[in-house]
């Protein structure tokens, strides 16, 4: 069976002024997310620098945790490349290093195209369907969360937790008004639905072949 591999890459991390404490936030919401995530076969494991990777066994949980990755780290930016393919050893399920295969060879080639570009998420890998067009959307994708705010980061992330507006409002101590205009403005629940069905294509791909 298919798996999948996720890199990541903070960006330009050796400008970084504060990068021992960026490094501990990443560790301790590594932590968190290997604790909690059964779709993980292999932990997040940071391995070069301010690199990191993981080993999904299903997609279900992926972009969430993408999400909470770069909202942790925020204001500091973050490559995502996912990639799907065989492995051609045995699974590590203590750290995510020592293995290899096409899905690490595809999620690093997505990862070394990014760092030429400004985008932050690509995809990479074996019977994705309509693998061009999701591409371009997750660069589109990139385009508009990198021009969010602190304030919009934060409706963002408590809305993909599943809050309402009016917990939100009264979270962060503003007007319905806007929340509901910085949803709207940010294409929130599209960016949601987009990286519901691209988590479903990745599903998908892995039980092909």
């Amino acid at each position: 069976m298919k798996k999948i591999v996720l890199i990541g890459d903070i960006v330009a991390s050796k400008k970084i002024k504060n990068r021992d404490e960026v490094q501990k936030k990443l560790a301790r919401l590594f932590k968190n997310i290997n604790e909690n995530n059964k779709t993980l076969d292999s932990p997040f494991t940071i391995t070069l620098g301010d690199e990191f990777q993981a080993l999904y066994n299903k997609a279900d949980n992926i972009f969430k945790d993408i999400w909470q990755i770069m909202y942790v780290l925020y204001p500091e930016r973050v490559r995502f490349s996912i990639g799907v393919g065989e492995l051609n050893t045995k699974v590590n399920k203590k750290q995510a290093i020592g293995m290899d295969g096409p899905a690490f060879y595809n999620a690093r080639s997505g990862l070394d195209e990014l760092k030429e570009y400004s985008f932050l998420f690509n995809i990479s890998g074996e019977d994705i369907e309509n693998i061009d067009f999701t591409r371009q959307v997750l660069f589109l994708v990139s385009r508009v969360i990198t021009k969010w705010k602190t304030s919009r980061m934060k409706i963002f992330d408590s809305l993909y937790q599943g809050n309402t507006v009016k917990t939100i409002a009264r979270k962060l101590k503003i007007s319905d008004k806007a929340v509901y205009k910085n949803i709207d403005t940010g294409g929130m629940y599209m960016v949601m639905a987009l990286f519901e069905e691209i988590s479903n294509l990745l599903n998908k791909a892995i039980k092909k072949g």
